[in-house]
């Protein structure tokens, strides 16, 4: 089985991060193999990281320059363009490539126009919050095994050419701010093509602190809830899928029903608010409990963190669900429906 893979990977200011990258794909041992590094006018060193690793290995690796900063879906947009290769694969500048990912992707490649990886358990770099989003993403990503999937998640996914190509590749006029060529790319795909969802591709993550998580799960979030009023469908796989939306409903739900229990109100309207927020917190956690367990089975000293993250990153995704359905009632959403499916695609 052979097919040049070209893995192509944007790049803004990734000093700390590109070199790793670049070294972990090589380390894959695949061949036939092309890295494309496109930088989108960095102001930082990258560029000549990469033009080092380049020199060594002028066979594999080549640094393509954007001629002004344009964003991620125009630079891998570059890239497809550059390529020589009968796939593409997609990675992004702060992950690192776990050694059988190309090989798993080149497998699974046969059975369909797209694959999709997951990012590992393991987050590349230390902390609370982002030990608790590769857990969590791990999970939910990984815990159907192979499924059809809806998402061309860039990070780490791969396509065939001719199918990048039919579908016009990625929407370059959803300039920055706007953050869902992903999806929109993914939409467009399954119309006509076919996509997997494959834990087998795995690569490690830089994910933020806290403070830059929260606000990511916010404003994603809201994006997802304003795609979501168009669709109408949730995602087979991941985080925002039919069961985590109820169990995240249902602690939103609990926790004023309990803070409202606590006021001084004629009997037995707290007995009931508090009966009703117990039970609504009861369906929260078995929501969440095969996570929960997964954290006890594989970092068990960080349960009670998880849990209090989990709880605390759920009302900051209720408070940007709000927002993005306010967005749209109010008429100034910027995503637009995507076409109806074909039955017949």
């Amino acid at each position: 089985m052979s097919g040049m893979i070209s893995v192509i990977i944007p790049s803004y200011n990734s000093a700390g991060t590109i070199a790793d990258c670049i070294r972990s794909v090589l380390e894959t041992g695949y061949a036939p193999l092309e890295i494309l590094v496109v930088d989108d006018c960095s102001t930082d060193e990258s560029p000549g990281i990469v033009e080092g690793i380049a020199a060594e290995h002028a066979d594999r690796v080549r640094l393509v320059r954007q001629p002004r900063n344009a964003g991620p879906a125009c630079a891998r947009n570059a890239g497809a363009r550059a390529a020589k290769g009968e796939f593409y694969f997609f990675l992004d500048s702060d992950t690192r490539m776990l050694p059988g990912a190309l090989a798993s992707f080149r497998n699974r490649i046969e059975d369909a126009d797209a694959v999709v990886g997951i990012y590992d358990l393991q987050p590349l770099n230390p902390g609370a919050a982002p030990l608790y989003k590769a857990l969590l993403n791990y999970y939910f990503f990984a815990r159907k095994g192979v499924i059809g999937y809806e998402v061309f998640d860039s990070s780490r996914a791969g396509i065939r050419a001719k199918a990048f190509e039919a579908v016009g590749g990625f929407d370059e006029s959803l300039g920055w701010g706007m953050d869902y060529e992903n999806e929109d790319l993914g939409y467009r795909l399954i119309e006509q093509h076919s996509m997997l969802l494959d834990p087998e591709i795995s690569v490690r993550h830089h994910f933020p602190g806290f403070c830059k998580l929260a606000r990511t799960y916010f404003l994603r979030v809201a994006l997802w809830m304003e795609i979501f009023a168009s669709r109408r469908k949730f995602e087979s796989g991941g985080v925002t899928s039919a069961g985590t939306g109820l169990s995240s409903a249902a602690l939103l739900a609990a926790l004023p029903l309990a803070m409202a229990s606590l006021l001084p109100l004629p009997a037995p309207a707290p007995a009931g608010l508090a009966a009703t927020g117990a039970v609504l917190f009861v369906v929260y956690l078995a929501g969440y409990a095969g996570f929960f367990a997964f954290v006890a089975r594989h970092r068990p000293v960080f349960l009670v963190p998880a849990v209090l993250l989990n709880i605390a990153f759920t009302v900051i995704i209720g408070a940007g669900a709000a927002y993005g359905l306010l967005k749209v009632l109010s008429g100034t959403s910027r995503v637009a429906a995507p076409p109806a499916r074909n039955p017949s695609g």
